[in-house]
């Protein structure tokens, strides 16, 4: 004898198994059933507004993989500035700061391209199974909305190379800084730093963990 399940005591998690690996060719009396009781309000809803608040936290739990893809990411870009080192002839090392910063602008353009074009993901999402989204709707962004979600970093970035540029060029005519000079470096250290903070806030207060630079995009991330 044919046993037949009693979905009514199904969970919602049960409910949607039962769902995805019922033969509606075989049973197609039990998958109706199935059906009836997914889309019936009154059936298992705190249940089932219990597994679609989890699956939504889960969708949005991005920090520790976000924070692997841009490692992922650096680690390339690091290698790429040793290459360029290699081509066009000049000492590469870690602690030079108008290198640093100069891979760092490079690494943003790479982020605005990667996000803007192929489907909101750098080399580094694609390894840990993330996506930047717009946030509206969460189809994919353009390279306009990428360019705006990254604008910051590439505005602070290269007014960093300019604040280098000026102090290398201060200190070889004069051996000295001007106090205006020493004070906008002052400035934008402070002004960097709030910004460093205020993105780790951001995404850690708010439900769809969105860092400042996401609100600025109007993007989310989110797990493929």
């Amino acid at each position: 004898m044919d046993y037949k399940p009693n979905f009514k005591e199904f969970t919602y998690d049960e409910l949607l198994d039962a769902e995805e690996h019922i033969d509606q060719d075989a049973y197609p009396e039990r998958y109706e059933e199935v059906i009836k009781l997914l889309n019936d309000s009154n059936h298992l809803s705190q249940d089932k507004i219990e597994v679609i608040e989890n699956n939504v936290v889960s969708k949005y739990s991005t920090f520790w993989p976000r924070f692997f893809a841009a490692f992922i990411d650096g680690i390339i870009f690091a290698f790429i500035l040793y290459v360029e080192s290699l081509l066009f002839g000049f000492d590469y090392s870690q602690q030079d700061n108008f290198l640093q910063t100069f891979n760092a602008i490079q690494l943003a353009i790479y982020s605005v391209i990667m996000h803007g074009l192929c489907g909101g993901q750098t080399f580094g999402k694609m390894a840990l199974g993330v996506r930047v989204l717009n946030h509206e709707n969460e189809l994919e962004i353009d390279l306009k909305q990428a360019l705006r979600r990254e604008s910051v970093n590439l505005i602070l970035n290269a007014f960093s190379l300019i604040l280098i540029l000026l102090v290398a060029s201060s200190m070889g005519e004069t051996g000295t800084l001007s106090t205006f000079l020493a004070l906008s470096i002052t400035v934008f250290s402070v002004i960097a730093l709030f910004w460093v903070i205020s993105e780790f806030v951001t995404m850690l207060f708010n439900d769809k963990r969105r860092a400042l630079h996401d609100f600025i995009g109007k993007t989310v991330v989110v797990r493929t």
